[in-house]
């Protein structure tokens, strides 16, 4: 009998809107890829007790529904050791750039604790003014991100966001108050596209590149704090906020189109597992983790190390008349929240 109704259409109301739901959740969602590249190509810094990896998009920090996760491929980066590699942090599934991994047990705690103490200092904090908090009080890692939103021209040089996160069964939301977990990301504008090179959308927006640092390690930070405190959605984030015509179904503006163009022309080449069999229907998340400074386990000094952008970043920045950052830039992006 409910099989009658569905062919004819009387399919109950609730049903219906999660089936929406799901059409639209696959339709942006990355696709697991049948030609992976060796991890060993990922890999940015090697020592005896840390690795620092380039992890593609795509790639989830655990394998789930037939999609290969980072975990699938520690067995490739042991190299001279017997054991693989252990992770310490994560990286969402469709951001790139750098992912520390731990080479033996006693760094694997080393590092994970500074994660931890992090938490267990922004847990403290709570109420504290960011300006107060220095970023070596938040555990001995620094990170810093590179993001593509889609800014309000009015969109301030440099700030830090200080916005409390409640997770739930839809996402991450900001919400201060009870059961609310501090939140902190400081942020500069390292570029902003030009109005002689694309034109504004009707809603003044301009495409720019964000420079981030979490001082805090909550889920989905800061796309969460892009998009909803700064009113500036990463570009490819569609869970917070973004939109483009693959959403709309209407006429893309300029630099939409132009994202558009990279999109397909990226998908031809192939950029890892950024490709046509990894990538839904809409652009792909613009979030590079392009920095990570932390203090070596063992040796005590401090090491840094730079990802290089994946192509469909560089190549929209390219498009879009954005300048990024190279060289001893990267040195001072890392110190841009020391105020």
């Amino acid at each position: 009998r409910g099989r009658g109704r569905e062919r004819r259409g009387l399919v109950p109301m609730r049903v219906a809107r999660r089936w929406w739901s799901r059409i639209d959740v696959c339709a942006h969602a990355p696709r697991a890829s049948s030609s992976v590249p060796s991890a060993v190509s990922w890999v940015l810094h090697r020592d005896g007790d840390v690795l620092v990896v380039d992890k593609p998009a795509g790639v989830p920090m655990r394998s789930v529904r037939g999609v290969k996760g980072v975990d699938a491929f520690l067995a490739d980066l042991r190299f001279d050791l017997a054991h693989p590699p252990m992770t310490v942090h994560r990286l969402d599934r469709d951001t790139t750039g750098c992912l520390i991994l731990a080479r033996t047990r006693e760094a694997q705690r080393t590092l994970a604790g500074y994660f931890e103490d992090r938490a267990r200092v922004a847990r403290r904090g709570s109420g504290r003014s960011p300006e107060t908090t220095s970023p070596e009080s938040l555990g001995d890692v620094r990170r810093v991100y590179w993001a593509l939103v889609s800014a309000k021209s009015t969109l301030a040089s440099r700030g830090t966001i200080d916005a409390p996160l409640v997770t739930t069964h839809a996402g991450v939301t900001l919400k201060p108050g009870a059961g609310a977990k501090p939140a902190a990301t400081d942020y500069e504008v390292i570029s902003r596209a030009s109005p002689d090179v694309v034109a504004p959308t009707e809603a003044g927006r301009i495409p720019a590149v964000l420079a981030l640092q979490p001082r805090t390690g909550r889920k989905h930070q800061l796309r969460v704090h892009c998009a909803g405190a700064l009113d500036a959605a990463i570009v490819g984030d569609y869970k917070y906020g973004y939109r483009d015509v693959s959403r709309t179904g209407g006429v893309a503006d300029d630099w939409r189109r132009k994202l558009r163009d990279v999109d397909e022309s990226t998908r031809r080449l192939g950029d890892g597992l950024v490709d046509g069999e990894v990538r839904g229907a809409g652009v792909p998340l613009h979030l590079h983790a392009r920095c990570v400074e932390f203090t070596h386990p063992s040796s005590g000094e401090r090491v840094r190390v730079v990802a290089p952008p994946p192509s469909h970043i560089s190549l929209a920045c390219e498009a879009l008349g954005l300048a990024l950052a190279g060289g001893d830039d990267d040195g001072r992006l890392l110190d841009f929240n020391r105020r």
